[in-house]
Protein backbone atom coordinates (compact mmCIF):
# COMPACT_ATOMS: atom_id res chain seq x y z
CA UNK A 1 0.00 0.00 0.00
CA UNK A 2 2.93 2.58 0.82
CA UNK A 3 4.21 1.94 -2.30
CA UNK A 4 1.18 2.02 -4.35
CA UNK A 5 0.68 5.61 -2.63
CA UNK A 6 4.30 6.86 -3.09
CA UNK A 7 4.14 6.20 -6.80
CA UNK A 8 0.63 8.02 -7.18
CA UNK A 9 2.25 10.73 -5.18
CA UNK A 10 5.14 11.43 -7.27
CA UNK A 11 3.12 10.67 -10.28
CA UNK A 12 0.81 13.44 -9.36
CA UNK A 13 4.12 15.83 -8.62
CA UNK A 14 5.62 15.11 -12.18
CA UNK A 15 2.41 15.80 -13.75
CA UNK A 16 2.46 19.21 -11.51
CA UNK A 17 5.66 19.70 -12.96
CA UNK A 18 5.41 19.12 -16.72
CA UNK A 19 2.12 20.95 -16.32
CA UNK A 20 3.59 24.25 -14.79
CA UNK A 21 6.79 24.22 -17.27
CA UNK A 22 3.85 23.92 -20.12
CA UNK A 23 2.42 26.92 -18.88
CA UNK A 24 5.71 28.97 -19.39
CA UNK A 25 6.29 28.21 -23.34
CA UNK A 26 7.22 30.76 -25.73
CA UNK A 27 3.19 32.06 -26.15
CA UNK A 28 3.02 32.85 -22.37
CA UNK A 29 6.39 35.13 -23.14
CA UNK A 30 5.49 36.05 -26.75
CA UNK A 31 5.07 39.94 -25.15
CA UNK A 32 8.25 42.34 -25.24
CA UNK A 33 8.31 45.28 -23.20
CA UNK A 34 6.94 47.64 -25.72
CA UNK A 35 4.26 45.97 -27.10
CA UNK A 36 2.96 44.30 -23.65
CA UNK A 37 -0.32 45.05 -22.84
CA UNK A 38 0.30 46.41 -19.77
CA UNK A 39 1.72 49.42 -21.52
CA UNK A 40 -1.63 50.05 -22.98
CA UNK A 41 -3.71 49.64 -20.23
CA UNK A 42 -1.76 51.63 -18.07
CA UNK A 43 -1.55 54.28 -20.97
CA UNK A 44 -4.61 54.48 -21.39
CA UNK A 45 -5.63 54.28 -17.78
CA UNK A 46 -3.76 57.89 -17.25
CA UNK A 47 -5.10 59.17 -20.98
CA UNK A 48 -8.63 58.73 -19.24
CA UNK A 49 -7.93 60.33 -15.97
CA UNK A 50 -6.11 63.69 -17.98
CA UNK A 51 -9.44 63.38 -20.15
CA UNK A 52 -11.76 64.08 -16.64
CA UNK A 53 -13.57 60.15 -17.75
CA UNK A 54 -13.67 58.21 -14.84
CA UNK A 55 -15.82 56.04 -16.37
CA UNK A 56 -13.10 55.00 -18.75
CA UNK A 57 -10.74 55.50 -15.94
CA UNK A 58 -13.01 52.60 -13.93
CA UNK A 59 -13.09 50.93 -17.34
CA UNK A 60 -9.51 49.63 -17.54
CA UNK A 61 -10.06 47.69 -13.76
CA UNK A 62 -12.08 44.61 -13.02
CA UNK A 63 -15.01 45.02 -10.24
CA UNK A 64 -13.17 43.83 -8.22
CA UNK A 65 -9.83 45.25 -8.08
CA UNK A 66 -7.56 45.30 -5.09
CA UNK A 67 -5.04 48.16 -5.31
CA UNK A 68 -2.49 48.90 -2.55
CA UNK A 69 -1.03 52.02 -2.70
CA UNK A 70 1.13 54.38 -0.89
CA UNK A 71 -2.06 56.59 -0.56
CA UNK A 72 -4.37 53.35 1.16
CA UNK A 73 -5.86 50.39 -0.40
CA UNK A 74 -8.98 50.26 -2.65
CA UNK A 75 -11.23 47.40 -2.81
CA UNK A 76 -13.64 47.09 -5.31
CA UNK A 77 -14.59 50.15 -8.01
CA UNK A 78 -16.42 51.63 -5.92
CA UNK A 79 -13.51 52.80 -3.60
CA UNK A 80 -11.85 53.60 -6.44
CA UNK A 81 -14.65 55.87 -7.82
CA UNK A 82 -14.48 57.44 -4.72
CA UNK A 83 -11.39 58.11 -4.36
CA UNK A 84 -10.49 59.63 -8.34
CA UNK A 85 -13.75 61.55 -8.08
CA UNK A 86 -12.00 63.34 -5.12
CA UNK A 87 -9.37 64.26 -7.01
CA UNK A 88 -11.09 65.10 -9.85
CA UNK A 89 -13.53 67.07 -7.86
CA UNK A 90 -10.65 68.90 -6.44
CA UNK A 91 -8.41 69.07 -9.48
CA UNK A 92 -10.65 69.24 -12.39
CA UNK A 93 -8.02 70.08 -14.95
CA UNK A 94 -5.37 67.55 -13.20
CA UNK A 95 -3.23 66.25 -16.09
CA UNK A 96 -0.05 63.62 -15.76
CA UNK A 97 2.62 62.66 -18.05
CA UNK A 98 4.54 59.44 -17.50
CA UNK A 99 8.18 60.77 -19.21
CA UNK A 100 9.64 57.43 -18.57
CA UNK A 101 7.81 53.65 -18.51
CA UNK A 102 9.64 50.47 -18.09
CA UNK A 103 7.67 47.28 -17.67
CA UNK A 104 9.92 43.78 -16.51
CA UNK A 105 7.71 40.74 -17.30
CA UNK A 106 7.10 38.52 -14.56
CA UNK A 107 4.27 36.23 -16.31
CA UNK A 108 1.86 36.58 -19.20
CA UNK A 109 -0.41 38.49 -16.55
CA UNK A 110 2.04 40.04 -14.38
CA UNK A 111 4.61 42.41 -14.78
CA UNK A 112 6.83 45.01 -12.77
CA UNK A 113 6.52 48.64 -13.50
CA UNK A 114 9.13 51.64 -13.08
CA UNK A 115 8.23 54.34 -13.86
CA UNK A 116 8.83 58.74 -13.75
CA UNK A 117 5.82 60.89 -13.54
CA UNK A 118 4.96 64.46 -13.20
CA UNK A 119 1.67 65.87 -11.99
CA UNK A 120 0.21 69.22 -13.25
CA UNK A 121 -3.11 70.04 -10.54
CA UNK A 122 -3.99 72.55 -12.76
CA UNK A 123 -3.56 71.17 -16.05
CA UNK A 124 -0.49 72.98 -17.07
CA UNK A 125 2.06 75.32 -15.05
CA UNK A 126 3.31 73.85 -11.60
CA UNK A 127 3.90 70.29 -10.91
CA UNK A 128 5.13 67.69 -8.82
CA UNK A 129 7.64 64.98 -9.75
CA UNK A 130 8.05 61.58 -8.99
CA UNK A 131 8.72 58.40 -9.09
CA UNK A 132 6.83 54.53 -9.07
CA UNK A 133 7.30 51.17 -9.05
CA UNK A 134 4.12 48.62 -9.05
CA UNK A 135 3.73 45.15 -9.70
CA UNK A 136 -0.04 44.84 -11.84
CA UNK A 137 -2.00 42.02 -12.14
CA UNK A 138 -4.44 41.85 -15.13
CA UNK A 139 -6.88 39.27 -16.56
CA UNK A 140 -7.55 40.69 -20.18
CA UNK A 141 -7.50 43.87 -20.76
CA UNK A 142 -8.61 45.22 -17.15
CA UNK A 143 -6.44 45.37 -13.86
CA UNK A 144 -7.27 42.69 -10.87
CA UNK A 145 -4.41 43.60 -8.57
CA UNK A 146 -2.22 46.52 -8.47
CA UNK A 147 0.69 47.07 -5.48
CA UNK A 148 2.17 50.05 -6.43
CA UNK A 149 4.34 52.57 -4.57
CA UNK A 150 4.82 56.43 -5.91
CA UNK A 151 7.72 59.66 -3.96
CA UNK A 152 7.22 62.88 -5.11
CA UNK A 153 10.97 64.09 -6.26
CA UNK A 154 10.39 67.69 -6.67
CA UNK A 155 7.64 70.45 -5.94
CA UNK A 156 8.00 73.17 -8.28
CA UNK A 157 7.91 76.44 -6.52
CA UNK A 158 4.82 77.81 -7.25
CA UNK A 159 3.41 74.62 -5.29
CA UNK A 160 5.19 75.26 -2.44
CA UNK A 161 4.28 78.56 -1.67
CA UNK A 162 0.56 77.97 -1.27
Amino acid sequence: MRTITTFVLLTMLFITSISCNNSNTKNDYEYTEANHPVRTIYLSTIEALNEGNLDLFLANFAPEIKMYGTDGNYFGQKALRERFENILQQFPKVRMEIPELKLEILSKNVVLVNFEWKVFPMGQGPAFSGIGSGIYTRDGDKWIEVLEVETITNIDEALKQK
